[in-house]
């Protein structure tokens, strides 16, 4: 089952090769949903222009994620995806305090 602040390598494009289109991406789905639903909703990490974090962004520093590297997730770019599109294990989690944080930016993009 895939968990809420869980990192995994996701397939974004559609009927393209699956390493040349995965992304990692962060779990953002609540875990029932995660674990009866076909689907889970996903925002894409993206690990350039780090500099500026903006309201709508969350910083992912690697020590805290298990990830290689620092990143960061835009809560602008939400996915719900297909689980076969999901194409590793998990890379990464998030802590709680990460995830408040995450959903603090989720709060602003979308007005709640």
């Amino acid at each position: 089952m895939y968990k809420r602040g869980g990192i995994y390598q996701v397939e974004m494009e559609p009927e393209t090769d699956a390493a040349a289109a995965a992304c990692p991406s962060l779990v953002v789905s609540n875990n029932i949903s995660n674990e009866f639903s076909p689907v889970v909703t996903v925002v894409p990490l993206s690990f350039s222009d780090l500099e500026r974090i903006y309201d709508f962004e969350t910083f992912l520093p690697a020590a805290k994620t298990g990830l290689p590297q620092d990143a960061k997730i835009s809560s602008h770019l939400l996915f719900t995806i297909d689980k076969n599109k999901v194409v590793s294990d998990r890379l990464g989690f998030l802590s709680k305090g990460l995830m408040k944080q995450v959903d603090r930016a989720l709060r602003v993009q979308l007005a709640l």
